[in-house]
């Protein structure tokens, strides 16, 4: 029976999906990144890499690509990263190529002063506005709620009325197991999770534990007015889980304890054959498995951001007491047994939390408000920046650097050129992501808002010879002058 309209409360509900218009090029993308995380290969624009031989090993195009992907993702020095993310190549082709690239670099160094690329021509990750993902969070919610109706429609044809265990759907299923253990002979067509699980109890962890945060996002009550349920493929993939840990722990067991009357018989001892705990700790010890399972327990309530009272209110009503602190919390669930953060004293963690100031920082910290009020200009804001990384560098390097005014001139027009490449990959990574975007607004089929600030596009960006690595060596190639030893040395 429906409610009458009167007595229908409506509940604003800000994170539940809502229905739009099937968009298939935001599709097509979906698939287009699904597909490059499958293969860990992004080539997006840009045309395959040509095969090449360095030294005895011949690297593909795809192995190529491979390669160059996760040094950007992993860095240069994680050799055992960048061979496990390849695949087909070993840590010691993988410094090869490596070394390759860097005998390059150098070599072309020795011809042009100048670095191969400026630092506005590295690719950056874009920023695109709230705005446009919440656009993009719509298009992805049609899409998703278009493949679940089609994941229900498979579910409903192999289980039928029992799909999708609802609160009700699991008290049937529990009438139905109690009144099969009664009497046997009653036909029961029950699945095998429901006669392993306590289904409610599951439902109501879900309600009450995982799905019940105090981040408004991470609550079921904010996402939809139906309690949450669990699929029936889910409770038998739980089960067939259960099943075979089970089985393959009772085996491990078994082992342990044949292993141990064997050995205790061959010297004369008498024991009966029987298991014994110290078998089962032994066995989970070989499967490397977790055998404390309520230090997850513990540490749940910070974890999942929970709102735990001593009483707690009905839902509509509101709180009498203040709700229990997370320390309070673990102490209760550990019997008094201090565990995890609060293990250390308070006032270590107000000592790491408060702020340390002295006498020189309240100094400085006034300076900086009386300069801050004066009206400066962007040059002679800049002017001042620099003559300060200037100074610092002169004062606190650990290096043998003249402070005359030669010096000083060279190391200014250093810092100022620097400064101005990172001036102009701001510019290039501003536009970049003004034009991206742009793109997907248009992929999206709607109109960008009217207060998104438009970048023009800075241009090519300007080149020097200029760098503080020609003039201070920063210590990147740090790598370079590591010496190898083998793992028998």
């Amino acid at each position: 029976l429906k409610r009458p309209l009167d007595d229908a409360t409506a509940v604003y509900r800000p994170f539940k999906r809502q229905r739009s218009e099937l968009n298939f090029r935001y599709l097509e993308l979906l698939n287009e990144e699904i597909q490059d995380a499958a293969q860990r290969i992004s080539f997006g624009d840009q045309e395959p890499l040509p095969a090449s031989q360095i030294g005895l090993t011949i690297w593909s195009p795809a192995e190529k690509q491979s390669f160059f992907e996760a040094v950007a993702r992993l860095g240069k020095h994680d050799l055992p990263g960048i061979a496990a993310r390849v695949g087909s190549k070993s840590i010691v082709e993988v410094s090869q190529y490596l070394m390759h690239l860097h005998d390059a670099c150098d070599s072309r160094r020795q011809q042009v002063s100048r670095s191969i690329l400026e630092l506005a021509e590295y690719p950056a990750a874009v920023e695109i506005s709230q705005q446009c993902c919440h656009a993009q969070e719509e298009a992805a919610d049609e899409i998703s709620v278009k493949q679940e109706v089609r994941e229900e429609m498979r579910e409903q044809s192999r289980w039928g009325d029992i799909w999708d265990v609802t609160p009700k759907v699991a008290k049937k299923l529990s009438r139905d197991v109690h009144l099969h253990s009664q009497d046997a002979n009653i036909p029961s067509d029950v699945p095998q999770f429901a006669q392993l699980f306590h289904l409610s109890k599951w439902l109501e962890l879900s309600a009450r534990l995982f799905m019940n945060s105090s981040v408004p996002a991470n609550n079921w009550n904010s996402i939809d007015e139906d309690p949450p349920s669990m699929w029936a493929t889910t409770f038998d993939d739980f089960y067939s889980l259960a099943v075979s840990v089970t089985r393959r722990l009772v085996q491990t067991t078994l082992f342990m304890a044949m292993s141990r009357i064997r050995s205790k018989t061959a010297i004369g001892w008498k024991i009966r054959d029987m298991v014994l705990p110290q078998d089962v700790e032994a066995a989970i010890s070989s499967l490397n498995m977790a055998c404390k399972s309520n230090e997850a327990w513990i540490g749940s309530a910070r974890r999942l951001r929970l709102d735990v009272y001593e009483e707690p209110p009905e839902w509509d009503e509101e709180p009498e007491e203040d709700r229990m602190t997370y320390e309070q919390v673990e102490r209760a669930l550990s019997d008094g047994t201090p565990t995890g953060p609060q293990q250390r004293p308070q006032a270590v963690l107000q000592s790491l939390t408060q702020p340390i100031h002295s006498e020189n920082e309240d100094d400085m910290f006034s300076d900086a408000s009386v300069d801050s009020s004066r009206s400066v200009s962007p040059t002679d804001e800049e002017e001042q920046q620099v003559d300060l990384e200037t100074r610092e560098v002169l004062e606190y390097t650990i290096g043998d650097i003249r402070p005359d005014k030669a010096t000083r001139k060279a190391l200014r027009a250093c810092i100022a050129t620097d400064r101005l490449k990172e001036r102009q990959a701001e510019e290039a990574d501003q536009h970049a992501s003004y034009k991206a975007e742009l793109d997907m607004w248009n992929l999206l089929q709607k109109q960008p808002p009217m207060d998104l600030p438009k970048r023009q596009d800075p241009g090519p960006p300007r080149r020097s010879a200029q760098s503080m690595d020609n003039f201070f060596p920063s210590g990147r190639d740090w790598a370079r002058k590591l010496l190898y030893h083998s793992e028998w040395e």
